[in-house]
C-alpha cells in the first residue's frame, strides 16, 4: 500500500472515530437536556395547575427548534441567523410558562381584596377559618379557587397552619400574598380580630392596585414609545433590504456587518432595558 493510501486510511479512520465521539456527545447532551427539560418543566406545570405531559413539550420542543432553523436559513441563506432563531425557538417553551406563571399570579393578586372579604364575612357569620376557606372556595374562581383547595387538601393530610402558608408563598410570590400569610399567622397564634384585620388588609390592597393602575395608564404612553422605537431599526432594514439588496447584503456577509450587527442588537436591548426602567414605577 502506498504512502497516499495510508494518509486516506488514517483519514477516514480519524474522521470516522470523530463523527463517533461527537454522535455519542450529542447523544448524551441531548438525554441531559430531556432530564433537565422535564423535570423543571414539570415543576412549573404542576404549580400552574396545567396538566400537559413534558416528554409531549420536549417534542413539541425540538420540531419548533429544527422548524425555526430550517426557515429562518431558507429565507436568510445565513447560517448564524438560522442559529439565533432556533436558539429563540428552543426558549420559547420555558418563556411561555414563565408568562403564564406571572399571568396566574397576577391573576390571584386581582382577587385576593374579594377573597380577604369573603372570608371576613364567613368569620363574622361565625364559621372556623378553614369552614370560611371551603365556604369561600365555592365563590371563587381559578387561580384563587384551586390555591384554597390545595391548603385545605394539605390541612386535611395534617399539614401545618405555617407549612400550609409557607406553600401559599412559595407557589403565589407576591407582596400581597405574604401579608394575607402574616395576618392568617398572627391571628392563629395570638388571636384576635380576625375579620376586622382581613377587612383592613382588603381595603388597603384595593387601594394599592388601583394606584397601580394608574400609574400604568400614565406611563402606557412611554412603554409604547419604547416599543416603536425599539422596533424601527429591524422595520427600517428590512426596507432598505428590499431597496437595496446588494447593498445590504454586506451586513451578512462579511465579518464588519456582522460586527455592526451585533453592536445594533446590543445597543437595541440596552435601550430597551433603560426605557422599561424609566417608565416602571414601584408603588
Amino acid at each position: 500500500m502506498t504512502s497516499i493510501g495510508l494518509i486516506q486510511v488514517a483519514v477516514f479512520l480519524a474522521v470516522s472515530v470523530f463523527a463517533w465521539w461527537l454522535w455519542g456527545s450529542l447523544g448524551r447532551a441531548g438525554r441531559r437536556y430531556g432530564t433537565r427539560f422535564n423535570q423543571t418543566v414539570e415543576i412549573q406545570l404542576a404549580q400552574s395547575h396545567l396538566f400537559i405531559d413534558p416528554r409531549r413539550l420536549l417534542t413539541l420542543n425540538v420540531v419548533i427548534v429544527i422548524a425555526a432553523a430550517a426557515v429562518a436559513y431558507v429565507v436568510s441563506d445565513s447560517v448564524p441567523i438560522a442559529l439565533v432563531l432556533a436558539a429563540l425557538a428552543g426558549l420559547s417553551p420555558r418563556i411561555l410558562l414563565a408568562r403564564v406563571k406571572r399571568m396566574r399570579r397576577e391573576r390571584f393578586r386581582q382577587q385576593l381584596p374579594d377573597l380577604m372579604l369573603l372570608t371576613a364575612g364567613a368569620l363574622r357569620a361565625g364559621a372556623s377559618l378553614w369552614q370560611a376557606l371551603a365556604q369561600v372556595t365555592a365563590e371563587t374562581a381559578p387561580p384563587a379557587r384551586q390555591e384554597i383547595e390545595m391548603m385545605l387538601r394539605e390541612q386535611r393530610l395534617g399539614v401545618s397552619m405555617n407549612q400550609a402558608l409557607a406553600g401559599l408563598e412559595r407557589r403565589m410570590g407576591v407582596e400581597e400574598t405574604r401579608l394575607l400569610s402574616a395576618a392568617l399567622r398572627i391571628a392563629h397564634e395570638t388571636g384576635g380580630n380576625l375579620a376586622e384585620t382581613l377587612e383592613s388588609l382588603a381595603e388597603s390592597t384595593r387601594r394599592k392596585q388601583a394606584l397601580e393602575a394608574k400609574v400604568d395608564a400614565l406611563t402606557s404612553q412611554g412603554k409604547l414609545q419604547g416599543w416603536v422605537m425599539g422596533c424601527l431599526p429591524l422595520l427600517l432594514g428590512l426596507v432598505l433590504f428590499q431597496m437595496e439588496p446588494v447593498a445590504m447584503s454586506a451586513l451578512f456577509t462579511t465579518w464588519y456587518g456582522l460586527t455592526a450587527c451585533a453592536a445594533i442588537v446590543v445597543l437595541q436591548a440596552l435601550g430597551f432595558l433603560f426605557v422599561r426602567r424609566i417608565v416602571s414605577v414601584d408603588v
